[in-house]
């Protein structure tokens, strides 16, 4: 019984010095593996930041060797590689790390699904000491956003004189690096196409300027942008107005450039088309071509003046029927060469002596008085229409505004005042019609018989009167 003890004693013993034996050998032949290059991966940069589905990225990566190293290292191969182990791109001989040193590297790829993508970066190096091979790994997170290919147009109509520094003397855009214009192109003289090869310093000159800004709103780059702009006459003219292709810079996500359009010589008001052409970046992967378009539309040019008949008394006379009130200019812009007269309409018809008033020349607020004469069929005509043709900005106007006509008198009385609207009539008693049409250039600038201030009873009539 003791011997059998004794004997499985030892044969413990002789077990654990076994276990211990090998214990050591595990432990020696870790202490070796540790390797005399320390190398390590940084962090991994993107460009752009936050690519988008089909947009070449690049990674930026750094690799180190620890200033503790004891041993240089050849880095023979930087790679990336996707969730599932495969590898998207990598680079190859590298360069050597002495202790404390790092390089740089750049790796590319592209995403074909938004969201987020797990990438890993390896680099592998090769000990000087030992020769053998180290490879290290860092994991990163990209963020892929969906390809959004979008431009935003906006149109402004301009004046000539908006070009222009308040001396006159040099034209505001002249200096296209002056308040974010880019470029100014179109059918004028002398104008400046953005590319430097403008003759002289004569400023730029413009006869119908639109700004356009292009706006990009999407997350790709617009490139190989070209500006087109085609213009109807809005009285049912056939006449049109086309100017371009006119190329603009790529405009990157989040970026805008600002341009000049111009028209060319125009007379008549027009609708104004200004279509973009483009293309993505990511469209260069399956050869699309310009067929992207943006559009916007401008009224040009936009009228500023506002015709307005004031203050209007009807009467009867035994010659037919006296209106006698003021034209007013209630816009911000001057209007030339005016003259009023007696629209058509059933049941009224004007007189040879009096069916057309010169007015002249009206600035902005300021009002004439005016008398027209007619003959009314009070049992047929409600209205009177007064026919305001105006010159703004070298276009010709004409717009019909109306007045009350004069109730049929029952009992035969005629004569007298039958009729007054207060100031601001037109569109009080009377309504104003929706008749627009130009008819052609001023053929002359008149003086105006008596211009005042439109207000209420600060105005007064051309006999002296209060209105």
């Amino acid at each position: 019984m003791t011997l059998t003890q004794t004997r499985t004693t030892a044969a413990l013993l002789a077990a654990l010095t076994i276990l211990a034996a090998v214990g050591g050998a595990f432990a020696v032949g870790a202490a070796a593996a540790v390797p005399d290059a320390r190398i390590t991966v940084g962090e991994v940069g993107t460009s752009p930041s936050d690519p988008t589905v089909g947009e070449r990225t690049a990674l930026n990566v750094t690799v180190s060797n620890s200033g503790g190293s004891e041993a240089a290292a050849n880095v023979t191969e930087i790679r990336v590689l996707d969730a599932d182990g495969e590898v998207l791109d990598s680079v190859s001989g590298v360069g050597a790390l002495s202790a404390g040193d790092s390089l740089d590297a750049t790796l590319w790829t592209a995403f074909d699904e938004p969201g987020a993508k797990r990438l890993t970066v390896e680099a592998v190096a090769n000990q000087s000491t030992s020769g053998e091979f180290v490879t290290v790994s860092r994991e990163t997170v990209i963020e892929v956003r969906p390809t959004q290919v979008a431009l935003d147009l906006r149109t402004r109509a301009l004046d000539p004189e908006d070009l222009r520094s308040d001396d006159g003397s040099e034209s505001a855009a002249g200096d296209l690096g002056v308040g974010g214009i880019q470029g100014i192109f179109g059918g004028g003289g002398g104008l400046d196409t953005g590319d430097g090869s403008g003759e002289g310093d004569s400023p730029p000159v413009a006869d119908s300027p639109v700004e356009v800004t292009v706006v990009n709103t999407g997350t790709t780059t617009a490139d190989r942008v070209s500006l087109r702009a085609v213009g109807t006459a809005v009285d049912g003219d056939e006449r049109t107005v086309s100017v371009g292709p006119f190329v603009v810079e790529d405009v990157a996500p989040g970026e805008e450039r600002r341009v000049i359009v111009d028209l060319g010589p125009l007379d008549r008001r027009s609708e104004v088309t200004v279509t973009a052409a483009f293309r993505a970046d990511t469209d260069q992967l399956n050869d699309r071509g310009a067929d992207r378009t943006a559009a916007a539309t401008v009224t040009y040019p936009v009228r500023e003046a506002a015709p307005t008949v004031t203050d209007a008394t009807v009467r009867e006379t035994a010659d037919g029927v006296v209106v006698d009130a003021n034209l007013g200019n209630a816009g911000s812009g001057e209007m030339t060469g005016a003259v009023v007269s007696v629209g058509d309409a059933p049941g009224v018809e004007p007189t040879p002596a009096g069916g057309e008033y010169f007015v002249g020349t009206l600035g902005a607020s300021d009002f004439v008085g005016f008398d027209l004469s007619t003959r009314v069929n009070a049992s047929v005509a409600d209205e009177i229409p007064i026919r305001v043709a105006y010159t703004e900005r070298g276009v010709r106007y004409t717009e019909t505004l109306t007045v009350a006509a004069p109730e049929p008198d029952d009992d035969g009385d005629g004569g007298g005042a039958l009729g007054r609207i207060d100031v601001g009539g037109v569109g009080v008693t009377g309504a104003v019609a929706s008749g627009l049409a130009l008819v052609g250039l001023a053929g002359a600038v008149g003086v105006a018989v008596r211009t005042g201030r439109i207000g209420g009873s600060t105005g007064r009539r051309r006999d002296g009167s209060a209105p």
